[in-house]
């Protein structure tokens, strides 16, 4: 839903592979359903979304099989504002389209991934498919997640390079933190991690993966600031949650700038439709903020926590919500968060 671009604001790129998610409708079982509902879904691509919501332009860096699933998910994306010049277009026997299949639950049931997505066109790039060294010059951010890299050895070298480039070019890296373990396995991810984290300059993440990726522990303040001197990080972004039902959440984050001034997110209590890409939201808000007023970390984490509370309220991966509808929903602390 973008009703225009801010002017002379440079693009936020994203980079990492978009799958179609097929959902049983109703809160069915998969072993008995007899439809599936469609929608694209990706982290980096999820992320983009809400960027281009709040009208800043946003890039998406991928590889798509030439073929109608692959066009569908594209059609999707670019109806929301994402801009797609530096997907790859790949025939179908070059890799098929990434799907996952999930499975809604509700209290005491948990909802339930199931990845098909082996053998997809992104998973099976080759290093040295895209020339970073002219995409990235001029952005604002590039992002990343931990989802990436956990692909395939083809993307794992890719976010690499692209990770290296954006440093050589004085472009700021915002990695998020995801670990799937269905994807890869807790030493390979945290080998991975280890080598790209000194190379970030904006880590959205949680104490739990702080703690079993880099051995950070103790309280928020305490694993910001171990964060900041051993990691090097400019911003770190820590997600809270609270009181985690079906259709119930609590979602707070708390973050320390360069300043190494602490800024705590307002608490939102939030009616759950469907939590998958709330994260996403909150990276993409965050970054979409970013991309206009690097320095004001209080109203970039009000906009992150604002798409990401709306963003839970929405079926599909994607949030579908106007920059005005972002901005109302808005809650800024006394620190300088914009007061409702």
């Amino acid at each position: 839903m973008v009703t225009g671009y801010r002017p002379g604001v440079p693009p936020v790129i994203s980079f990492g592979e978009a799958m179609l998610r097929l959902t049983p409708p109703d809160f069915e079982r998969l072993e008995r359903t007899l439809t599936l509902d469609i929608s694209p879904g990706g982290a980096e691509l999820n992320s983009a979304v809400t960027i281009a919501a709040l009208g800043i332009p946003a890039r998406w860096v991928s590889i798509l099989p030439d073929v109608p699933l692959g066009r569908n998910l594209a059609r999707i994306a670019l109806s929301h504002g994402v801009d797609l010049r530096h997907v790859l277009w790949t025939p179908e026997e070059e890799g098929r389209m990434g799907l996952y299949f999930l499975e809604e639950g509700a209290d005491p049931r948990p909802s339930a991934v199931h990845y098909d997505r082996a053998g997809s066109a992104f998973a099976r790039m080759s290093p040295g498919a895209f020339a970073w060294e002219s995409i990235l010059p001029g952005a604002a951010a590039l992002h990343i997640s931990g989802i990436t890299p956990a692909v395939g050895d083809g993307p794992r070298a890719e976010t690499m390079a692209a990770i290296r480039a954006a440093n050589a070019l004085g472009v700021p890296v915002a990695f998020d933190l995801n670990y799937r373990s269905k994807l890869w396995s807790e030493q390979a991810a945290r080998a991975c991690f280890v080598e790209i984290v000194p190379m970030v300059d904006i880590l959205f993440a949680s104490r739990g993966a702080l703690r079993t990726f880099f051995g950070i522990e103790g309280d928020h303040e305490t694993v910001l600031r171990e964060a900041r001197e051993r990691l090097g990080l400019a911003i770190t972004i820590l997600s809270r949650k609270k009181g985690k039902t079906s259709r119930d959440i609590r979602l707070g984050s708390i973050s320390m700038g360069e300043d190494g001034r602490i800024v705590e997110g307002p608490w939102r209590q939030v009616e759950v439709i469907d939590r998958l890409g709330g994260g996403d939201a909150f990276a993409g808000g965050f970054l979409g903020g970013y991309a206009e007023h690097p320095a004001d970390l209080e109203r970039n984490i009000a906009l992150g926590s604002a798409a990401q509370a709306i963003k839970h309220t929405i079926p599909g991966d994607f949030l579908a919500a106007t920059r005005a509808e972002i901005e109302a929903a808005t809650v800024l602390t006394e620190g300088g968060v914009l007061q409702r």
